[in-house]
């Protein structure tokens, strides 16, 4: 179930196919983490399943409204940021053949200055339909590497 509140209706986590939460708490303060977050043309650095980003270059940050494609998994994916707020939360829509979704990234601040990182993600259409016990499996792995990536990088 997600923590995260005010899903786009038709993205809410209850009623899609593929739903994946995952979260990392760190040391490091949200200001250290949030600029390899907002420049996607830097996600291949640290991620491995993210490449070939268009749309947005390096050093760029992400802006609400910004539209970019990247392949993440073999997949072209067309992205439109639709929130952000600097140091605290990050999402999009995304469209693939067959599929949409949905992804919000929030950083928590913790009590010992560091913060707790959650990312949820949902996706609708008729290939999370068919593929959905798979896809929600490799999302729970992928995007913990994604966390994993996000607070190494900010520790370099």
């Amino acid at each position: 179930m997600s923590e995260l509140l005010n899903w786009p209706p038709e993205f809410h986590p209850d009623r899609a196919p593929v739903f994946a939460h995952n979260e990392i708490v760190t040391a490091r303060p949200a200001p250290d983490l949030w600029p390899a977050l907002i420049r996607a043309a830097e996600w291949p650095e640290w991620y491995a399943h993210a490449s070939d980003v268009r749309g947005i270059g390096p050093g760029e940050d992400l802006f609400l409204g910004a539209t970019f494609s990247w392949k993440t998994l073999g997949v072209r994916v067309t992205t439109t940021v639709t929130e952000l707020v600097p140091h605290r939360a990050l999402a999009w829509r995304g469209t693939a053949r067959g599929s949409r979704g949905y992804h919000r990234w929030v950083l928590h601040p913790t009590a010992d200055g560091g913060c707790r990182i959650v990312t949820e993600e949902v996706q609708v259409g008729p290939i999370p339909t068919m593929l959905a016990a798979r896809l929600r499996k490799n999302l729970a792995v992928y995007h913990q590497e994604w966390l994993e990536g996000l607070v190494a990088h900010g520790e370099a």
